[in-house]
Parts: structure tokens; C-alpha cells; sequence
């Protein structure tokens, strides 16, 4: 890795990415008060702010704003081992920095009345374990997947609609499992409210099935899911132009 203006630029753009994902999707998540269909606000609240960050930060440094999705972008080698580390390096500490801005933000009745914590909900208590990890692992499957799809040069006309898509995707995952897991996907979502709160709750099945899906998808979309046929060439001598996601 070289230690450039545009390694910082993608590193401070995955710090600013997450930490904006952590301040606007929980803030929104704080505000939906427990209701019967309060989760369908805070599902959709949440995929409309992944869009914002992908639309204002994918031209940055791919908008992952999320240890999963670059782990499975590393395994698929669209970025380098040391490169991936300080992705995952700023996502952790762009997240605490803006959660600690939010709950400075935050009233002390809207904190208070947030259990266990603000973006923090513990799995059902029905579920066991095991049932925790597939169901972690079946969203944060989808959503490698739907990154999978992104990154892959058969998509390469279809940029400009990234945000939108990965909104939606987001928001139906929510809908999905938010009121079985939390439907976090995301371990630096799931470990940051932990590390703030102190919370002794166990979610040692949601960040198994998270970091599982990250390894196992990027194996499957690249073997199974690929062609090996070549791109076809374009018969314009003009290079296109790319945007990075």
C-alpha cells in the first residue's frame, strides 16, 4: 500500500461514510418510538441514509461502511490485503465517532427510553443461537450479494442507479429481520453501541453469521456465479469513463 493523497482520500472517506451512517440511521432509529410498526420507519430510515452515503461517498472509496462488504471486497481482489485493513481500521473508528456525536446530540429522555441502547436491539428471545447466526447470516448474505452484483463488470452500465438499489436492498433486509435480529449486518453497527453502552448482551451469533457471510458469498459468486467469458471490447477508441463503488 502506498501512503498517498488518494490512500488518505479513501480512508477518510470510509471514516466520514460511516461515521454519517451511524449519526443519520441511528438518529432515525432513536426517533421511532416502539410502536407495532415502528421497525418499517426505522428499516426504511435506514436504507434511504445507506443510499445518501453510497450516492456521496462511492465516488470516494466505494462507500462500504462496513467490515463485511470489504472483506468480501478483498477476497474478490478488487483491493489489496493491507488496503482492506484500513477500511475496516476507519469503519470502526468513523462509526465511534459518530455515535459519540449523536448520543452528544440526543436528549436524555430520547436515550433514555431507547432499550437497551440507541441502535441496539437484542435478538428475539425465542430464538436460539444457532437460528441468531443463520438469520444474520441469510441478510448480511443478501446484502454481500447485492455488493457482489455492484462490483462485477457486467453492472458497469448500471452505476448511476447504486444508490437507490442499495437503499432498497437495505430497507427489504430490514424489513426482513429487524424485529428478529436487529438486522444490523454491519459488525461495526453491532459492536459499536456494545462498546459505548458497556452492554453485557450476547451477540457473539449475529457477528459469527456477519463475518461468515462475508467470507463464504465472495467464494460463491466468484465460482459459481461468473462467467469466464471476456468483457466484449467497445469499438470506440475513447476510454470510458468509470465511477468507483
Amino acid at each position: 500500500m502506498i501512503l498517498d493523497r488518494t490512500t488518505f482520500s479513501r480512508a477518510l472517506g470510509e471514516f466520514a461514510a460511516t461515521a454519517l451512517l451511524m449519526i443519520v440511521g441511528c438518529m432515525g432509529a432513536a426517533m421511532t418510538f416502539p410502536e407495532e410498526t415502528g421497525f418499517l420507519v426505522g428499516s426504511l430510515q435506514y436504507g434511504l441514509t445507506v443510499g445518501i452515503v453510497v450516492h456521496v461517498f462511492g465516488c470516494v472509496s466505494g462507500a462500504h461502511t462496513n467490515p463485511s462488504v470489504s472483506i468480501s471486497c478483498c477476497i474478490l481482489g478488487h483491493i489489496a490485503v493491507d488496503m482492506m485493513l484500513v477500511y475496516v481500521a476507519c469503519q470502526l473508528a468513523g462509526g465511534l465517532a459518530g455515535y459519540y456525536f449523536l448520543m452528544a446530540m440526543l436528549p436524555k429522555d430520547v436515550i433514555d427510553q431507547s432499550y437497551p441502547a440507541v441502535c441496539l436491539q437484542e435478538p428475539m428471545a425465542d430464538l436460539s443461537d444457532f437460528q441468531i447466526l443463520a438469520v444474520e447470516f441469510t441478510l448480511t448474505s443478501v446484502l454481500v450479494l447485492g455488493w457482489c452484483a455492484q462490483w462485477d463488470v457486467r453492472n458497469g452500465s448500471c452505476l448511476d442507479s447504486a444508490p437507490i438499489r442499495m437503499g432498497l436492498l437495505v430497507t427489504a433486509c430490514g424489513f426482513a429481520g429487524n424485529q428478529l435480529t436487529g438486522a444490523s449486518m454491519n459488525p461495526a453497527k453491532t459492536l459499536i453501541p456494545l462498546l459505548f453502552h458497556d452492554h453485557r448482551g450476547t451477540f457473539y451469533p449475529q457477528l459469527g453469521g456477519q463475518t461468515l457471510a462475508a467470507v463464504l458469498v465472495p467464494f460463491i459468486w466468484r465460482y459459481a456465479l461468473t462467467s469466464n467469458a471476456k468483457p466484449m471490447k467497445t469499438t470506440s477508441r475513447r476510454p470510458k469513463r468509470t465511477r468507483q463503488y
